[in-house]
């Protein structure tokens, strides 16, 4: 039956028409891989430092690894990682049918899904390592597709097992600890002890191959069998609930409702607020409080995945440093997912607008007011990026120099491209004129109410791009590091300005725009009247 299903859903594509997208689209992807590696894939760095990477390049790796494979146990034990449509659940697994043989193709399909990702992934990873590190092109290639995909296979492999074995909370979740502090431990006694640390030096091996790093990897592969061959103990309650869940958030994607797709995350996550707060907050402005209030329940989870982003931030801002620029944009997307949960209160706000009409102050108003609280959740977020950054070395005074600068600067444009998300992706903001415009122009605003709060984000890190340019200038009258990075972060402000204007007065001019059109409609009746 879904064999027939599918026949009847392709039925009116022309095998031919598919076939050249599919060979179109593989070509377009290559050239641009290769074509934006090549510039941006920096210099060659010197022997001490590929022998440091090397050395130290394992471990962190490891850690990787380690969180990802955690992130898989988390999964499972919410009944992860198979998104069965809820037609499956009702009928085909409530159907006198082995279990096995009903999930058999969806969990096939999961693992070629995870494992092209994975390998895809491990691509470009190599395509920009062989640019900088001594090795040859298609044995970069070649590591990085194999540890993406091993890792991705590996991550779906440890969630089906949970899921499937039925393993209780929080067994899977205290196991996903233990490696992930194993590793730790590799990373600060530069020993490699951790199998995730070995299979870190898999994805090094075009500077140094080792025949035992392969070890891990056919272990990750081993464990993506055995939750294969769990498949069959699924839960039927988590199942259904996922499948309404994944349903909702496949339909917020298509509509580009970012925060709707963050909510259902949250939910598919069973990430609850804490009954008893962290702290208390009693004093202060209103919205403070209340926004203080908020931040002091959220839960474990979200509190580890904010700093897990913010060291993020911090490791890929010292890359950037370092000359792998490619890397601002996994900073500044790091900081823009974890200024997502901080504007929270404001899309609360947006979720229930009649809550802010029933108070009297200006929405724009009320909506600025809440970013203060945002701000200063992204600058301690910030400041464990910062605090990675400095640990990592060599040259700390000077790294926390221009990352002090880089941290006002980019926890302010996190912030306002949160925020731009959170107000973009409410229905009520999209505008009210969008019929009167052409498909064309449409689309492209379509597409930039996408990319500009992004964009804003990553933008917060170019002082790091700026101040690296003057610290490795030869010319005399070049400003310090520090000097050029207050400049442009001064420019990049201006932006965040501009954003925190928008959302004071958007309301403002959509009221204006409003009573233009009504008046010229007005008048262009009377002139054919």
């Amino acid at each position: 039956m879904r064999r027939e299903r599918r026949a009847w859903r392709v039925a009116d594509i022309d095998w031919i028409d598919a076939l050249y997208k599919a060979y179109l689209t593989g070509i377009v992807g290559i050239v641009s891989i290769a074509l934006l590696s090549a510039w941006a894939g920096g210099d060659r760095v010197a022997t001490s430092t590929a022998q440091k990477v090397a050395a130290d390049g394992p471990a962190l790796l490891g850690l990787l690894a380690a969180v990802v494979v955690t992130v898989g146990l988390r999964s499972g034990e919410r009944g992860g990682p198979l998104a069965i449509e809820a037609a499956d659940v009702r009928h085909v697994l409530l159907a006198p049918v082995r279990r096995e043989i009903a999930l058999g193709p969806i969990a096939q399909r999961q693992l070629r899904h995870v494992a092209f990702t994975g390998g895809l992934v491990g691509i470009v990873a190599g395509q920009l390592a062989f640019r900088r590190l001594p090795g040859n092109d298609i044995a970069w290639i070649v590591a990085g597709a194999a540890f993406g995909a091993s890792l991705a296979v590996g991550f779906a492999g440890a969630a089906m097992t949970v899921s499937g074995r039925h393993v209780r909370r929080p067994l899977g979740s205290l196991v996903g600890v233990a490696l992930v502090a194993w590793s730790i431990v590799d990373v600060l006694t530069d020993h490699l002890t951790s199998p995730l640390s070995f299979f870190g030096r898999l994805a090094l091996s075009p500077i140094r191959f080792h025949v035992v790093d392969v070890v891990p990897a056919l272990a990750l592969l081993a464990l993506a069998a055995l939750g294969y061959a769990s498949i069959g103990g699924t839960s039927l309650e988590s199942s259904e609930r996922r499948a309404a869940l994944v349903g909702q958030m496949r339909f917020a994607v298509t509509l580009q409702d970012v925060r709707t797709v963050l909510l259902l995350r949250r939910q598919l996550a069973q990430e609850l607020p804490r009954s008893r707060p962290w702290f208390r907050v009693n004093r202060g402005p209103a919205v403070w409080v209340r926004d203080w209030r908020g931040v002091a329940r959220w839960p474990k989870g979200r509190i580890a995945r904010v700093v897990a982003l913010g060291a993020v931030a911090g490791a890929a801002a010292r890359a950037v440093w370092d000359g792998t620029t490619p890397l601002i944009a996994v900073a500044g997307l790091a900081m823009f997912v974890a200024a997502l949960d901080a504007v929270e209160p404001l899309g609360q706000d947006l979720d229930h607008p009649d809550r802010g009409s029933s108070v009297p102050i200006v929405a724009g108003s009320l909506h600025l007011r809440h970013l203060s609280t945002a701000f200063a959740v992204t600058l301690l977020t910030g400041a464990v990026g910062l605090a990675t950054a400095v640990a990592i070395g060599p040259d700390r005074a000077l790294t926390a120099q221009v990352g002090a600068v880089t941290l006002v600067v980019a926890a302010g444009a996190a912030v306002a491209g949160a925020a731009g998300s959170a107000i973009t992706s409410d229905p009520a903001s999209r505008g009210e004129y969008a019929a009167l415009l052409p498909p064309e122009a449409l689309g492209s605003i379509t597409a930039m109410r996408l990319v500009w709060p992004a964009a804003v984000a990553i933008a917060g890190f170019v002082p790091v791009v700026v101040a690296r340019a003057a610290y490795t200038s030869t010319n005399p009258t070049a400003p310090s590091p520090v000097q050029a990075a207050t400049s442009v972060g001064i420019i990049v402000l201006l932006v965040v300005a501009f954003v925190g204007a928008w959302v004071r007065f958007r309301d403002d001019a959509r009221k204006w725009m409003s009573d233009a059109f009504a008046e010229a409609k007005a008048s262009t009746g009377a002139s054919s009247s």
